[in-house]
């Protein structure tokens, strides 16, 4: 069986977001972020508010964080000013942060009774500015996702206009891409055979709604998110969006907004930013088949078969950089009943995974429920798996490999470990990243290295540093003294905290204090 990139599936995997809604769950930006940390994404995708300074660093923020933007420039009818001035903001500030910009969102539901001229006029013009532009044509250029199928034939052939069309398969509280050959085929006269990307898909637990597009209960939309993510990259989805990160409004807001029945209930966390099951099972599967992995160039594969698998069954095995394998078994099977919004229980079908090449060890998840392992099995040849409605993944170890596994660790100890992960080294120097949108000019830093002890706290002076920015973002480095560097490893050898306290002051082109700010870097051996 032929394997995939672990790290090119982590890649195939978004969110939407909302940089701008300061007035809802988004307003939280610290919180956002540290969500954002833990589902371990990389791409996320929104509108644009380019006279808005609080979006463009927050797009800087996560670049910084390795998470990369699909970015709406502008309106369907805000006019060419509004394009130009959107494009040249992202190539002045933002070159780190966007990785692809989008037509119009859905403009054949916008009102507007000439909307096929208007999208047309948009997506060419976009093309024409972003491709020939030397400094943004890398940037991949995405279609208009549109509603209905007569609209596609309505709007007509685009590809000399795009790079990716652009779909919405959202299902409705059915299985997740149940209908995926339908937008393929409805695609052809707007985008041909060019890639698709998925700019939105998802579920909704409003279970009052009784539209059209229904909902699914909390704990179906567990099991069907992470299945979304999986049909998409085996299905040829280059990227899988799931509408939303967050619920953003409180039931209140919700209420005097009037807002539409099931758009305050798409996200993976509620309102107040607590988890919902659809987010711990997606988070769980992006860990355990270990999508954060280097890329691997050649991922090769394993003579194996799933014996006994009926036509629902579906498979997929990944590649680490470590040289294991996962291998993701599901079913395409339903689990709940959008009608009678009731839950459904699929009979248990018994698989048996034969292994044609040696496995030194086989390590079972069930990433719904969590990242913990589940079953082991040294040097099998065959591994019985019993599918219902939720994902299976088996970590298959080869000979060889298997040193380079970490041992298992409670979720206290990954916890710890997460936290070390994110201090910095005692070397030389620390390195201090700070944003700098206009009219930000430079950035300023200072610092002391202070060593807490049982009795008393010893500082150190440390050098200063003044950079301008590069794509938006100053980078610093502050010189440690040897004899700091000397009295702070030997601390933490001890076990003792050794940080660097960081003063770091932004000011205009004229040299005017804009802002002063205070940072902790926690350091470590």
């Amino acid at each position: 069986m032929a394997a995939n990139s672990s790290r090119a599936f982590g890649d195939s995997v978004g969110v939407t977001v909302r940089f701008s809604w300061n007035g809802t769950a988004y307003g939280n930006w610290d919180a956002i972020e540290s969500r954002l940390r833990e589902l371990g994404v990389r791409y996320v995708t929104d509108g644009f508010c380019r006279t808005c300074p609080y979006q463009i660093d927050r797009m800087r923020r996560l670049a910084l964080m390795g998470i990369r933007t699909n970015i709406g420039p502008s309106g369907l009818n805000e006019g060419v000013p509004a394009m130009d001035a959107a494009l040249k903001v992202i190539k002045d500030q933002l070159l780190g942060s966007v990785v692809s910009v989008t037509g119009p969102n859905e403009p054949d539901i916008s009102g507007d009774p000439d909307w096929v001229a208007h999208a047309r006029a948009y997506q060419q013009q976009l093309w024409s500015r972003v491709k020939g532009d030397p400094a943004l044509r890398h940037l991949t250029v995405l279609g208009p996702p549109l509603v209905y199928k007569e609209s596609r034939t309505q709007l007509g052939d685009l590809t000399a206009y795009l790079d990716r069309g652009n779909i919405h398969p959202y299902p409705a509280g059915t299985m997740p891409m149940t209908h995926i050959w339908r937008e393929r085929e409805w695609a052809l006269p707007l985008s041909g055979t060019k890639p698709l990307v998925a700019t939105e898909t998802g579920y909704h637990n409003d279970l009052s709604f009784l539209g059209i597009h229904r909902g699914a209960s909390e704990e179906a939309a567990a099991a069907y998110t992470p299945r979304s993510v999986l049909e998409g990259f085996t299905q040829g989805v280059e990227r899988t969006y799931i509408f939303q990160l967050a619920d953003p409004f409180t039931p209140a807001q919700a209420e005097a907004r009037n807002t539409p029945g099931g758009q305050n209930a798409f996200g993976l966390l509620r309102y107040d930013l607590s988890r919902k099951p659809a987010f711990n099972a997606l988070r769980n599967l992006l860990r355990v088949v270990d999508a954060d992995s280097a890329p691997v160039a050649t991922p090769g594969g394993l003579r194996l078969d799933v014996s006994g698998a009926g036509a629902d069954v579906r498979k997929l095995l990944l590649r680490s950089a470590d040289g294991s394998y996962s291998l993701v078994l599901w079913r395409q099977v339903s689990v709940w009943d959008r009608d009678a919004l009731k839950p459904l229980t699929p009979a248990p079908d018994p698989v048996e995974v034969v292994l044609g090449d040696r496995i030194a060890l086989a390590q079972r998840f069930d990433p719904v429920g969590s990242d913990a392992e589940t079953a082991r099995w040294s040097n099998p040849q065959r591994i019985p798996v019993t599918l219902a409605g939720t994902p299976v993944v088996l970590r298959l170890t080869p000979p060889g490999a298997d040193a380079a596994l970490p041992p298992k660790r409670s979720q206290e100890q990954e916890r710890k470990q997460a936290r070390i992960n994110r201090r910095q080294r005692l070397r030389k120097r620390i390195t201090v990243k700070v944003a700098c949108a206009k009219p930000c000019a430079s950035v300023a830093a200072r610092a002391r290295l202070v060593i807490k002890r049982s009795k008393r706290t010893r500082s150190f002076k440390l050098g200063h540093a003044r950079g301008k920015p590069r794509a938006g973002v100053v980078v610093l480095h502050l010189a440690i003294p040897s004899k700091a560097r000397r009295v702070g490893r030997k601390a933490l050898k001890q076990g003792l905290h050794v940080s660097a306290r960081v003063i770091v002051t932004s000011r205009s082109a004229r040299g005017a204090k804009l802002k002063s700010a205070r940072r902790t870097i926690a350091l470590r051996r």
